[in-house]
């Protein structure tokens, strides 16, 4: 039996709030929500358990024996009866990138897929072909597992679209597939320096570009390109994310990367700032303002600022996410020592 058939989280309601309360009625009004008949876990010191949980203004107001709850029932309370049904406090993530992924699902999404190259084609020619209208194929959630050495091959695409360029990129956001068109579209060659803190995967042989770019650096120089997000596709990426998130009991999370400016998935300042003031965000988000590579500790100023302007009652941007360096799996993580096989090869440092 699935999680979603077993429990009930205390999840947009009481969007993360944990605070337990096991005073008697007293002559207080009635709950607004009272939840019987459960296994409620407290998680609290002795992790005791319960039956029963009263809710009144988003606050938990009683936890304790089923019979015990009577008081805290009138007219208008909504009683829900969950059959022996457990009933748990809520989680919190601590690194996601719920509006950039949100998008990338209303686009080519790749990330339920399994670790397969041929799959990741057929996909993403279906795709191409079902939207012969769009100027370029965008999307993401592809494992680095289906490659050899984890570096994806522009042939692939190459072979079932040919005239438009493809950008997609891979699950954990370092990584970015593209096409010769796309390629050519960017003016990358085997000329083109790999940028600062990013790197452009090339054929040992020729120095070809073969597909593969590593780390944001290297990856903006196609995003730069490409149709850009629109503040409703943002806001619409996000709503698709909180109904996934909250779906799992998710009311509180740390978006790990906002920017403070651009027009890309990530450039959600606007978006969680929009999504609360209509009523729409629930969950509470700890916002991590990008701090820019090359712009040193100038932009202190403007960070505060950010934090100033876009601080809500539900969104905070009260976090700097520094990006070091990359992941392991394509040598850009920096090591103190080469990596095997790699002679003298460290990984990168970006900052």
């Amino acid at each position: 039996m699935s999680l979603k058939k077993r429990a009930f989280v205390l999840t947009p309601l009481l969007a993360g709030l944990l605070f337990i309360s096991c005073a008697g009625p007293g002559g207080q009004p009635p709950a607004d929500l009272v939840l019987r008949n459960a296994a409620v876990y407290t998680v609290d010191g002795a992790r005791s358990w319960a039956e029963a949980v009263a809710i009144r203004d988003d606050r938990i107001v009683f936890v304790g024996a089923d019979g015990q709850v009577d008081p805290f029932i009138g007219p208008d309370t909504k009683v829900v009866d969950l059959e022996g049904r457990m009933v748990l406090p809520s989680f919190q993530d601590s690194h996601i990138h719920p509006v950039s992924a949100g998008v990338t699902y209303q686009q080519c999404a790749l990330f339920d897929l399994e670790a397969d190259a041929e799959l990741y084609v057929k996909t993403i020619a279906e795709y191409a072909a079902a939207n012969a209208d769009l100027p370029w194929i965008v999307g993401g959630g592809w494992s680095m597992d289906a490659f050899p050495n984890a570096i994806p091959d522009k042939r692939l695409l190459d072979a079932v679209v040919p005239d438009r360029p493809i950008y997609v990129d891979s699950s954990d956001g370092h990584s970015a597939w593209v096409n010769s068109k796309a390629l050519e579209l960017a003016g990358i060659t085997k000329d083109t320096p790999d940028p600062a803190g990013g790197r452009i995967d090339r054929d040992p042989a020729t120095g070809e570009p073969v597909g593969g770019l590593q780390e944001p650096a290297a990856m903006e120089l196609v995003l730069k390109h490409m149709p850009k997000t629109t503040p409703a596709e943002r806001e619409e990426g996000l709503r698709y994310a909180l109904k996934v998130l909250n779906a799992y009991g998710i009311t509180a999370f740390q978006d790990a990367m906002v920017l403070l400016g651009g027009t890309g998935a990530s450039a959600s300042l606007d978006t969680y700032r929009a999504l609360e003031q209509k009523g729409e965000l629930t969950a509470r988000v700890v916002g991590s303002l990008w701090y820019e590579k090359d712009e040193g500790l100038d932009q202190i100023d403007r960070l505060v600022a950010a934090r100033e302007e876009y601080m809500g009652e539900r969104f905070r941007p009260t976090a700097v996410k520094i990006m070091q360096d990359g992941v392991m799996e394509v040598h850009t993580a920096s090591l103190l020592e080469p990596y095997i096989g790699k002679s003298g090869a460290t990984g990168m440092s970006m900052v």
